[in-house]
């Protein structure tokens, strides 16, 4: 009886936990931001991508460097939950480098992520 129990306790772990790991499709979830989130989600996205001073590949995604003169910290935080909310297949990190240096936006996810970056953020690649 104890090694039934055991095993239908392992069962039961290992589907929680691929419930739990279900990836998203690759595609903006619309409905997760209002119409008045929406827009400004547009403005902040417009002023990230013209602070983006340099496009570098990595293997998962893609690393920005922003010029933090032209977009705030806030922008750049407010840029990042929202597309966490609409495109949750994006991992985020940002790093502020020390001396007043540039900041680094990375976005990265799982495979196939880095063709959907380069086409919903066609700007940034377009000299490329």
């Amino acid at each position: 009886m104890m090694t039934l129990n055991l095993l239908i306790a392992t069962s039961l772990l290992a589907m929680m936990a691929t419930a739990t790991t279900t990836d998203s499709p690759f595609a903006c979830n619309l409905k997760a931001l209002s119409p008045a989130e929406r827009a400004g989600h547009r403005d902040v996205t417009a002023r990230v991508l013209a602070s983006v001073q340099d496009t570098r590949e990595l293997p998962d995604g893609y690393a920005f460097t922003v010029d933090s003169t032209r977009v705030a910290a806030k922008d750049l935080a407010t840029f990042v939950e929202f597309e966490r909310r609409c495109c949750p297949f994006f991992d985020f990190r940002l790093a502020w480098n020390r001396e007043n240096g540039p900041v680094t936006l990375q976005l990265t996810g799982r495979d196939g992520v880095k063709a959907f970056i380069r086409a919903e953020f066609t700007a940034l690649f377009a000299d490329k």
